[in-house]
C-alpha cells in the first residue's frame, strides 16, 4: 500500500522554470521532502550555496533533482502538464485548484505528469503556459493574491499528498455493512421503548439513527455497541 501512494507521489513531477532565487529552490526542496515528493526539475536555476544551506535535511532532494537547460526537456517523458499561475491568460481556462486537484492525482495514478511553478517575479510566461494541457490558480486574497514560490509548491504538493492518504486510508477501512447498522437500531428501538414515552421512540430513535450513519462504524465497533445497549 505504501508503494502505491508513492508510485503517485513519483509520477508528479514539480518543475520550476527558470527560478531566481537560490533560498526559493531550497525551501522548495525542504517542502518535497515534508510531503514525501521527490521528482524534482529545474530548468535553468539560479544556483548558489544558499540552495545547500536553506535545504538542510532536504539535501538529498536537491542531489536528486534533475537540471535542464529548457523546459521542454524537463517536460518530455510526461504525459500531462499543469502550469500554477494567479495571473489571467487570454483565451485560457483557468482552473481553481480546488477543482482540479482530484484530477491531477488520477492522471498521477495513471502515469507520469509535471506541475510548472513560473520564475518568481513574474510567474508563467506565455511560452510555459503553452506546454500546459490545463492551468491553475491557488485561492488567495484578492488584495495579495501572489504566494511566494516555495509556498505556492508547498500548498500544491500538501493538497495532493492530503488526498493521496486519504485515498489509502479509505482502501484499507473496512466499515460495516448497512445490514449490519440495521440489526443494531433494532437494538436501539428495543432500548427506547424501556426508557422512553411510546409516541417518542420512533422520533427518538430516527434521531439516533441519524447522528450514527454520520459515522464510520466498523462490525466490531458496532457489535460493541449492540452489547451495551442490550446490557443496559
Amino acid at each position: 500500500m505504501l508503494k502505491d501512494k508513492q508510485k503517485i507521489l513519483d509520477n508528479i513531477n514539480i518543475v520550476l522554470a527558470e527560478p531566481k532565487i537560490p533560498e526559493n529552490i531550497g525551501l522548495t526542496a525542504r517542502v518535497l521532502k515534508n510531503t514525501s515528493f521527490s521528482t524534482f526539475s529545474l530548468v535553468n536555476p539560479c544556483l548558489s550555496q544558499k540552495v545547500s544551506e536553506v535545504a538542510r535535511r532536504a539535501k538529498d532532494i536537491l542531489e536528486g533533482a534533475r537540471v535542464y537547460g529548457s523546459l521542454k526537456e524537463a517536460l518530455a517523458s510526461s504525459q500531462f502538464v499543469f502550469g500554477a499561475s494567479r495571473r489571467k491568460h487570454k483565451d485560457i481556462y483557468i482552473h481553481n485548484f480546488n477543482d482540479i486537484k482530484y484530477s491531477i492525482v488520477s492522471l498521477a495514478k495513471a502515469g507520469r505528469i509535471s506541475i510548472i511553478f513560473g520564475q518568481e517575479s513574474f510567474g508563467l510566461r506565455n511560452r510555459e503556459t503553452e506546454e500546459c494541457g490545463g492551468i491553475f490558480y491557488i485561492p488567495a486574497s484578492p488584495e495579495f493574491s501572489s504566494y511566494n514560490l516555495s509556498q505556492a509548491v508547498g500548498i500544491v504538493c500538501y493538497e495532493i499528498a492530503t488526498i493521496i492518504d486519504k485515498l489509502y486510508a479509505a482502501s484499507t477501512f473496512k466499515p460495516a455493512l448497512r445490514s449490519e447498522y440495521e440489526t443494531f437500531f433494532d437494538y436501539l428501538r428495543d432500548y427506547l421503548s424501556l426508557r422512553v414515552k411510546k409516541d417518542r421512540v420512533e422520533t427518538s430513535l430516527k434521531s439516533l439513527k441519524r447522528l450514527f450513519l454520520r459515522t464510520y462504524l466498523t462490525k466490531n465497533e458496532i457489535s460493541l455497541l449492540k452489547n451495551l445497549f442490550k446490557g443496559s
